[in-house]
């Protein structure tokens, strides 16, 4: 009882965590739980069902022996797709189990670990002996020259001061220093000249140096060091910032002649969003306000628009010229856009279905008054088609919030196995009709495409909203080609900002030769609510491709959109494919009832917290010759029944604050077994799972409903 008076807490404290959470008792019953809890563990008795897969069975093992015997822990757990920190807390008589998916973590800290690996690679390739200091001069790093130069391994000089290997001569780490050091070699001790420049990361200061035999390297063999360097390098002029000298990679990087570059300073290369932040930068070192400075710029759309991390220092001591090392940073870059891209549709996708709750609410019962002012008029008053006039925009406003749940994925669908040849041409003349007169429709598919598992209204959407904005685009008429092939994916490829697994898929080009989308819009086109009609009459809601995309990835499919403006749009889409239908059997539809009321006297108890869902229902069901009680809240119900107990039926809403719709009829059911009873929703969760074969034992309504509707579904749990 304790944890059944905390429950709505508990749930409101977990949802405000990212990750999944879930609470249960020691004797295994689900408490409490987020959004994702439930996603990930289930309701079920065994919370770890997930890790099934798991790389280590012997860590899903350990985990479950600590979850029997109470003992908290944490632990890392690898499945073949997913990187789970899983722990175990004990909170009074309960344990909290915590999950979170590292997956995109490791990926971003892998990419980091390679490029450091990388430069370490680099650095050992150069002759002269390098070295890394902290502010103490501790030796953090050096390369293969220097351990050949002190005949000491990599283990035997970290953690060393730089001070062990001077006799005479001391850098100076407090700044910019270059001078003569008595240093410590295999052969005994020799002059060398220390090159030595300071630089700060991660809000601590560091040290990095060269030493050189005191006799000047060659030029000859300088300019091969600085040609054979993999990294793109370049030296300018510190004055005006034009092309000194560049090596082999930095040419091949941006495509200029080895003999003449075309272009001759440095900032021609960047883009113009990211060229005044590099003066900046170049002029803060040449001023005498920095010695080395980093920043992260993107490459002129001529050369691929890369994002390269740029490095600047000083060439030499006199800083009247700089050397510019440039990483390639684009493969980072991306994988941080997808990461922040995944998140930010989650989230779009949480609000809206959760928002929908509300706006559910509201409908059902504007569409509820319509119904009972309507049977106060004939359809011949001038108040009967104002009525009219204000359910039909409630019921298209609910087509909205639908179109808001099928992009947060958690709108219920009858999903169906359908031959996708079939199933198109069934809806072919539709777009013919939706884009005529001015475009024309062109299709190329064979017969023997296979067999797609979804919705059918859903793929009616699909193509509906694509051919309305391909009208859209073509004002003076144009051509809408749609074609379809089988295509097997041996390897996973980039799919807009997807990943696009292996498998066997059905390939859908759809293409039009309309204005065309910009490069500024089209990375934001399947966002909820971006629309670029503003202004237009009868501009749209933004919805569209947005629920083409929830649409296309609830089904485990893939779009991506290329566009050039003035020549065209093509979008390509994924549908995974299936040879054979797994049943065959045919689905007979079932003719909707014709409402009449029960014979036999009904009491009803109808609880809900919405004052206005409440009130219409209930003058409804009193017009039909019912009996109805109303409560505001689950409490109120309960102590209802107790004080009455001939209550024929039991409707409630779902979410209510304190104890939810579906613990009351538990509850009720408990004292009176044999007591009917409907649920009411317009949380789309709830939809989706009450609409599910799971739930065979409550009958559940989706809200906004009609009155009519709402009576069938009296009649029908009635005559049960």
């Amino acid at each position: 009882m304790f944890w059944d008076r905390g429950k709505k807490y508990y749930e409101i404290l977990l949802n405000a965590e990212d990750d999944a959470r879930q609470i249960r008792t020691f004797h295994n019953t689900l408490i409490a739980s987020n959004s994702k809890g439930k996603e990930l563990f289930g309701e079920m008795e065994n919370p770890f069902a997930f890790l099934k897969d798991a790389e280590n069975p012997q860590s899903v093992q350990k985990l479950i022996d600590a979850y029997c015997t109470q003992t908290p822990i944490e632990m890392e757990i690898k499945t073949p797709n997913h990187i789970f920190s899983i722990s175990l807390k004990r909170i009074k008589k309960a344990i909290l189990i915590t999950a979170k998916d590292k997956t995109p973590e490791y990926a971003l800290h892998l990419s980091l670990t390679k490029q450091v690996e990388f430069m370490s690679d680099v650095l050992s390739t150069f002759v002269d002996p390098i070295y890394l200091t902290d502010k103490r001069g501790t030796l953090i790093y050096v390369n293969k020259a220097f351990c050949l130069l002190t005949n000491t391994s990599f283990d035997d000089v970290l953690g060393k001061n730089m001070s062990t290997f001077i006799l005479d001569g001391s850098p100076d780490f407090m700044g910019y220093w270059h001078g003569l050091l008595s240093f410590k070699t295999k052969d005994g001790y020799k002059p060398l000249c220390a090159y030595q420049r300071p630089f700060e990361a991660h809000n601590s200061l560091y040290f990095s140096g060269i030493l050189k035999e005191k006799e000047t390297i060659s030029s000859e063999k300088s300019l091969y060091l600085f040609n054979q360097s993999p990294l793109p390098l370049a030296i300018v002029s510190g004055i005006d910032y034009q092309l000194i000298q560049t090596n082999k990679a930095f040419l091949s990087t941006f495509k200029q002649s080895d003999s003449s570059p075309q272009k001759t300073n440095i900032l021609d290369f960047f883009s113009e969003g990211t060229r005044d932040v590099l003066a900046s930068k170049l002029e803060k070192l040449t001023s005498g306000l920095s010695k080395t400075e980093r920043i992260e710029a993107i490459s002129s759309p001529e050369f691929g628009a890369k994002t390269f991390s740029i490095f600047i220092s000083f060439t030499t001591a006199e800083k009247d010229t700089l050397i510019i090392y440039l990483i390639d940073a684009s493969e980072r870059k991306n994988l941080e856009m997808q990461f922040a891209h995944a998140q930010k549709m989650q989230a779009i996708g949480q609000l809206a279905g959760g928002v929908a709750h509300d706006f559910n609410n509201l409908l059902t019962a504007i569409i509820g008054f319509c119904d009972l002012l309507l049977q106060r008029y004939n359809p011949n008053d001038p108040s009967f088609l104002d009525i009219m006039q204000i359910k039909g925009n409630a019921n298209k406003a609910s087509g909205l919030v639908g179109q808001l749940l099928t992009f947060s994925r958690k709108q219920p669908s009858k999903i169906q196995l359908l031959n996708f040849h079939d199933a198109f041409i069934d809806l072919s003349g539709l777009l013919q009709r939706s884009i005529s007169p001015f475009v024309t429709l062109k299709t190329e598919m064979k017969r023997n495409l296979g067999f797609v598992k979804m919705d059918p209204n859903q793929l009616t959407q699909i193509f509906l909203n694509l051919a309305v904005n391909a009208k859209d685009a073509m004002k003076t008429g144009g051509t809408l080609k749609i074609s379809a092939t089988k295509e097997k994916l041996k390897k996973a490829k980039p799919c807009g900002n997807d990943m696009i697994q292996s498998g066997d898929y059905i390939k859908i080009i759809v293409s039009d030769n309309g204005s065309g989308i910009s490069a500024e819009s089209l990375p934001h086109i399947f966002e909820p609510f971006f629309t670029t009609k503003e202004g237009v009459t009868g501009s749209g809601t933004g919805l569209g491709l947005s629920t083409v995309y929830g649409i296309i990835r609830a089904t485990g499919g893939y779009i991506s959109v290329d566009s050039e403006k003035g020549i065209g749009t093509t979008f390509i889409i994924y549908l995974p494919r299936i040879d054979q239908p797994v049943d065959t059997h045919i689905e007979h539809k079932l003719v909707r009832p014709v409402f009449t009321p029960s014979p036999l006297p009904s009491n009803i108890l109808l609880v809900d917290d919405e004052d206005g869902v409440r009130l219409v229902v209930a003058r409804l069901l009193k017009a039909k010759g019912f009996t109805v009680t109303e409560c505001a809240n689950a409490e109120q119900a309960l102590e209802e029944l107790v004080k009455k107990q001939d209550y024929t039926l039991l409707i409630t809403d779902m979410i209510m604050p304190g104890m939810d719709g579906e613990t009351l009829i538990k509850k009720a059911r408990e004292a009176y077994p044999k007591l009917k009873a409907l649920l009411m929703s317009g949380y789309s969760e709830d939809m989706a799972r009450h609409s599910s074969l799971e739930n065979k034992d409550l009958f559940f309504i989706a809200k906004p409903f009609e009155l009519n509707q709402l009576l069938e579904k009296v009649n029908e749990v009635l005559e049960q």
